[in-house]
């Protein structure tokens, strides 16, 4: 699957093959990607709009509740910090 961060539509169909992981890297992308934060807040909308989707944003949502009750564990880096060599795996 190709994943074009200009087009929220792809995104959205991205973000659905793996929302508990794909959501993180959006959240990480929006933040540090500003030239596509326009259409991941448009895929956003779109997420939270679409009955379909529910299911999806649940699961999300409990993944997201364990993630952060073992916040004493360091975050995992992000796939640009691994893309670039900037951390060990």
């Amino acid at each position: 699957m190709l994943l074009d961060l200009n087009d929220a539509e792809s995104i959205v169909s991205w973000w659905a093959v793996y929302p508990e992981r794909h959501g993180a890297l959006l959240a990480d992308w929006a933040r540090r990607r500003p030239e596509h934060r326009a259409a991941i807040a448009q895929a956003r909308r779109i997420i939270h709009t679409q009955p379909d989707h529910q299911a999806d944003r649940h699961r999300f949502r409990l993944n997201q509740a364990a993630r952060s009750s073992m916040a004493s564990e360091p975050p995992p880096p992000s796939h640009d910090e691994l893309a670039a060599g900037e951390l060990e795996h």
